[in-house]
């Protein structure tokens, strides 16, 4: 997985729409999001034509009650529609580490094996 640059989303670089595989066979998307200018990064779980069922968010701007780095997560059917604003946990301990790390901690909480390489904006080969 290779972080892109976008015109419309510049300077914020995106890996989008990588494929989660699960017993379910429910069809889970995964966007990656990192700014630059900011250090906000950005892990988004998703199913396509429904909305977001699950959000990381680190350093990036607070989201009241929870601080800048923040995990949402479903509460209701009605979440994707709302874009998560109802169960938003704070984590704190996640602010200012590297995109890897976080990458890694994000697939172990929700138990995803990650069978590729993450090429990260400070990775050789940067986009």
């Amino acid at each position: 997985m290779r972080f892109a640059k976008g015109r419309a989303t510049a300077p914020v670089l995106t890996i989008d729409g990588v494929v989660i595989e699960n017993q379910g066979g429910i069809d889970l998307r995964l966007n990656i999001s990192f700014n630059p200018v900011t250090g906000a990064k950005s892990f988004n779980v998703h199913v396509p034509g429904l909305g977001p069922i699950c959000r990381l968010d680190v350093d990036g701007p607070a989201h009241r009650p929870a601080g800048r780095s923040h995990k949402h997560a479903l509460t209701s059917e009605r979440c994707p529609d709302r874009n998560l604003p109802d169960r938003v946990a704070d984590r704190p301990d996640l602010s200012g580490r590297s995109l890897a790390d976080l990458f890694a901690e994000f697939c172990s909480m929700g138990g995803i094996e990650h069978q590729g390489t993450l090429i990260g904006p400070d990775s050789e080969g940067e986009p």
